[in-house]
């Protein structure tokens, strides 16, 4: 990916339209960006990322502070950027969220993509593009592209812990985190579980319903308790059926005298229903008579059933007459208020001629004043057409003359760059010889080293062997001392074996050692003597020291022959360096220092010359490529010319036409025209919706009249007939009263009470049918209970009361006992299954603590699982930093991962330093600034070729370098910027933010940025 332009408005240091064009520096590779403090330098790298991904450069800046605090409220803040990747050109555009003054709601972010083909909108949408495109995230692109101003040495002093939350964000590796949490989780799932099983376990034991005795013995759980408790249960269970025998017994006996207890009780309860029955019967005799009477309403209340229509035609009549009376007086005052309107509009509409002729004027001037008007737009579009090709032809003309003062620069530059190539030739001779003398002292120097070396390691065998020699003098002594004491148990045990045998002699008796019959000096006892397998183990004792011995003389012998051979050698190498004095440590020191320092007077002007070599061959590649631009450059001059020409016609040409037409035409009083023409267009309009109104109320009330004289003609023949019917219904009405009742006032009276009759000859109804169902019922209890007498109860209901007690107390100590031995068996079948799954979940729980501790550095590691992944990415990135170190310090640095790190609980990311001049392996906290400065820079190319290969070899051919350069002196510019050119030549195109002074003047291309009370503002210089 490459930068071709960035553009910038109202974006945080930068108030006005910004355009950095970052195409033509390209063909310099190395741009510098300087201005004050504060001017916005960074800003530039943080316009960047944000138009890529919404984010800024470094970690501390925050997006709600895009927005120029010297911005006007109606400007746009944005950013725009255009780069370049596998030669194709994309463009994306950004907007942050912000609130402008005199606005309540905030400016939301926005955010679109061209790749020149479509056209993507969305803050998501592009973000996905993006990604996409370059193939790396946010944090990935910073630090493979910007190494941002306060993160430049974050590796390089970070502690281990440090390191590694920076190595995570970057390898990705929180999966491995999630997974030591996970196995974390794990852990703690089935180490709860495991004791929850065994809470369950205990709990449900002791939910066991077992004798007193067996809980006392059996109280906390145990797996052999549980066939204990079955043996136990199985008692209970010969108790049920003993409980189960007694309760079927009590219960035959209540079922026998219950069954003629109830019997009589029936009885009793039928005798006393009909004395009840006879009671009712004779109360509902006594009422017949007043039930009869009520026979004479119900008739009168059934006329008027029967004449409801006649009533209701009769109402109906009446209510219908009077409606249409008053309807009638409403049409008729309806129809004289349109009389008197409909005269008032018919004068209207007879001066409408008038009107119709005005508007017909009207549209004629206006169609005159629309051509007027078409001329005039005309001329302004040609007058508009020339000012725009003037202004092209302008911009072409300062096109050309800025590339005309870029010819002319670079057809310096080139003049001055072959001048310094032509000293090439003589520099590579003074450099090899230079080179060959370097070799050989530091041939020397590390003769030199090697002699210390070989002198220290002489002194180390030489103690060795005075330690090894005393060793063996010991060695011998206890040999001598255990070989002395040998020998003395050993006498003393063969006297103790012929004082035995001489225990056993008599006189005249053959002895078995001597054959002499005659003993007079027998051999006596000892009284403390070792025995034989003592003596034995004592020999072994003494052969282990006798090899212990030899052992230590081989090893003083074997020092001895090192300690002459290292001498042989300390010997021939001071021959070869020609030293007559004696050596030590103070003639190493002397002989060190004389040589370090002829090697740096040399090296010094190796380096200078070697640079001075790399820069120029860089020069003369680049020569061709910078010839092969000039003549490009030339032809587009060329041709920039010829455009010139044609545009001038062009503008000649367009102004001769708008000046004809402003000949021809006079439009002085345009803004006239234009308003003329709108109060026409009104005019007209209002007179049309003038004439359509009166034409549509004249039409309308013209129909309205005609509607309501008819309706009044209708409404006086419908009102006649209504009359006749209504006579014809109140003759019927007054012949239904003269027949039914005795006069009009009865008939209402009955009409007013309908409800209540009706209500009492319900009751009517139901006395009758009660009677006869009392009757019924009174004559079959009658024949029922003919022979049936009364009983008293009170002694056979104690009698049964008691033998329902002891049926239910019989019942529910079988039942109880049931429960208990069924509870007891379904809980240690439970048991059994619970403590099965119990030992299942141990087996995982021992498994998942094993595997936990292996991954959080409990291991002979004390390495992480994650720290070792990472680990090896860090062993990756060193490869490549090393690289670049190696050319910065000349060989003299490189940096290392600690690999053994006493005291430190978790290991692996610790960082040092390996010293080849000294031959020291220091601690990273030991650099100078300069020597900090060049392993960060190392680190920061190394870290980024490395994510670039890690993530899939991603085309990224732009870095950003935000300070760091103040730290260092002269020489490691030099490096550094040596380091950087070879970079350039890999096609990189690098910019470096600095304030130091030596920069301006070694690197040519430069973005000046500068600070007002307005904002600021930046320029291009090209050298």
């Amino acid at each position: 990916m490459k930068i071709i332009k960035l553009t910038m408005n109202a974006f945080m240091a930068y108030k006005n339209l910004t355009v950095v064009d970052f195409e033509n520096m390209q063909d310099h590779g190395l741009y510098l960006i300087s201005g004050p403090t504060g001017s916005g330098k960074t800003t530039l790298f943080d316009a960047m990322t944000f138009a890529l991904y919404g984010e800024a450069s470094g970690s501390h800046r925050q997006t709600s502070y895009f927005r120029s605090d010297f911005a006007d409220a109606k400007e746009e803040t944005y950013v725009e950027l255009t780069f370049e990747l596998h030669q194709h050109r994309y463009t994306v555009k950004r907007s942050p969220t912000y609130y402008r003054e005199g606005y309540k709601t905030p400016k939301m972010a926005q955010a679109y993509f061209d790749d020149g083909q479509q056209i993507i909108e969305g803050i998501k949408e592009v973000n996905a593009k993006i990604k996409e495109l370059l193939g790396v995230d946010v944090r990935q692109f910073k630090q493979i592209v910007m190494i941002a101003q306060g993160e430049f040495t974050k590796l390089i002093y970070a502690s281990s812990e440090e390191r590694e939350r920076v190595l995570r964000h970057v390898f990705h590796s929180e999966p491995l985190v999630i997974f030591e949490n996970l196995l974390k989780d794990k852990v703690k799932h089935y180490k709860d579980e495991f004791m929850m099983s065994n809470q369950d376990l205990s709990s449900r034991f002791s939910m066991l319903q077992l004798s007193s005795d067996f809980i006392q013995q059996h109280q906390e759980f145990h797996p052999s308790y549980i066939q204990d408790a079955q043996i136990e249960n199985q008692k209970i269970n010969e108790q049920l059926d003993l409980d189960k025998h007694n309760y079927h017994k009590a219960k035959n006996e209540y079922d026998k005298f219950s069954q003629q207890y109830y019997q009589k009780q029936e009885h009793n309860q039928q005798l006393l229903e009909l004395e009840e029955v006879m009671k009712q019967y004779h109360q509902l005799q006594a009422q017949k008579e007043k039930m009869l009477l009520l026979e004479k309403d119900f008739e009168k209340i059934e006329h008027i059933k029967n004449h409801q229509s006649c009533i209701h035609q009769y109402k109906q009549s009446q209510t219908s007459y009077q409606q249409a009376c008053f309807q009638k007086q409403e049409v008729e005052h309806k129809l004289s208020s349109l009389q008197q309107q409909f005269s008032l509009l018919k004068k209207e509409y007879q001066k409408l001629d008038e009107d119709k002729h005005q508007k017909d004027q009207l549209f004629i001037d206006i169609d005159n004043t629309k051509k007027a008007l078409e001329q005039y737009q005309l001329y302004q579009k040609q007058r508009t057409i020339y000012q725009q090709q003037y202004k092209q032809y302008q911009a072409l003309q300062n096109d050309y003359h800025d590339l005309q003062v870029r010819y002319e620069k670079m057809e310096n530059r080139i003049g001055r760059d072959q001048d310094n190539v032509n000293r090439l030739p003589r520099l590579e001779l003074e450099l090899e010889q230079n080179e060959k003398n370097v070799k050989e002292i530091n041939q020397k120097r590390v003769m030199i080293h090697e002699l210390s070396q070989f002198y220290d390691e002489w002194k180390s065998l030489q103690d060795h062997h005075y330690d090894l020699s005393v060793i063996y003098q010991q060695k011998q002594a206890e040999y001598e001392k255990i070989l002395q004491c040998y020998r003395h148990e050993d006498e003393l045990f063969r006297r103790q074996q012929a004082g035995i045998l001489a225990s056993h002699l008599k006189d005249n008796e053959p002895c078995p050692v001597c054959g002499s019959t005659h003993h007079p000096h027998l051999a006596e006892l000892e009284k403390q003597v070792l025995s034989s397998r003592e003596l034995e183990q004592l020999s072994q004792q003494v052969e282990a020291k006798n090899i212990e011995q030899q052992e230590a003389y081989q090893e003083v012998y074997q020092q001895n022959e090192r300690v002459t051979t290292m001498q042989t050698r300390i010997e021939m190498l001071k021959k070869q360096l020609n030293i007559q004095e004696e050596l030590s440590k103070e003639v190493f020191i002397h002989l060190l220092s004389d040589i370090v320092q002829v090697i740096e007077e040399q090296e010094k002007t190796y380096q200078k010359k070697y640079n001075d070599v790399i820069y120029l061959k860089k020069i003369q590649r680049s020569l061709e490529q910078d010839t092969l631009l000039l003549k490009q450059q030339n032809q587009y001059l060329q041709d920039m010319q010829q455009q010139l020409m044609d545009k001038e016609k062009s503008i000649s040409l367009l102004q001769q036409q708008y000046l004809q037409l402003e000949k021809d035409y006079h439009f002085d009083q345009h803004q006239d025209i234009s308003s003329v023409l709108t109060q026409q267009q009104k005019d007209f309009k209002q007179l049309e919706k003038h004439i359509e109104t009166i034409e549509n109320q004249y039409h309308q009330c013209q129909e309205n009249l005609s509607i309501y004289t008819h309706q009044f003609t209708q409404i006086t023949q419908q009102l006649q007939l209504l009359k006749e019917e209504k006579d014809k219904a109140q003759l019927l009405y007054q012949q239904f009263i003269q027949d039914c009742f005795e006069d009009e006032k009865q008939y209402l009276y009955y009409q007013e009470h309908i409800k209540d009759i009706e209500s009492q000859k319900q009751a009517y109804q139901n006395y009758f049918i009660q009677l006869e169902a009392l009757d019924k019922q009174k004559t079959l209890l009658e024949e029922k209970t003919k022979d049936y007498q009364l009983y008293d109860l009170a002694q056979e209901k104690q009698q049964l009361d008691d033998l329902l007690l002891k049926r239910d107390q019989a019942y529910t100590k079988y039942h109880e006992t049931l429960y208990v031995f069924q509870q007891n068996d379904k809980i240690l079948k439970q048991l059994e299954k619970d403590y099965l799954n119990n030992q299942d979940i141990f087996e995982k729980y021992t498994l998942y603590q094993d595997l936990y501790d292996q991954t959080v550095g409990k291991n002979p590691l004390r390495m992480s699982f994650e720290r070792y992944v990472l680990s090896t990415y860090f062993e990756q990135i060193l490869e490549y930093a090393n690289i670049e170190l190696m050319k910065m310090t000349q060989g003299r640095f490189a940096l290392y991962r600690k690999k053994d790190v006493k005291g430190v609980k978790q290991q692996g990311l610790d960082l040092s330093v390996l010293d080849y001049e000294t031959g020291v392996m220091r601690d990273i906290q030991s650099l100078s600034g300069g020597e900090s400065f060049k392993a960060a820079l190392s680190l920061a190319l190394g870290l980024s070729s490395m994510i670039q290969n890690y993530a899939g070899g991603i085309e990224l051919n732009t870095l950003f370098i935000d300070e760091g350069f103040g730290t260092l002196d002269h020489e490691s510019i030099d490096q550094a910027l040596s380091v950087l050119m070879d970079l350039k030549n890999d096609h990189k195109t690098i910019g470096i933010i600095s304030h130091v002074d030596e920069l301006k003047e070694r690197i040519e291309t430069q973005i000046i940025v500068e600070k007002t009370n307005q904002g600021s503002t930046l320029h291009i210089e090209r050298g």
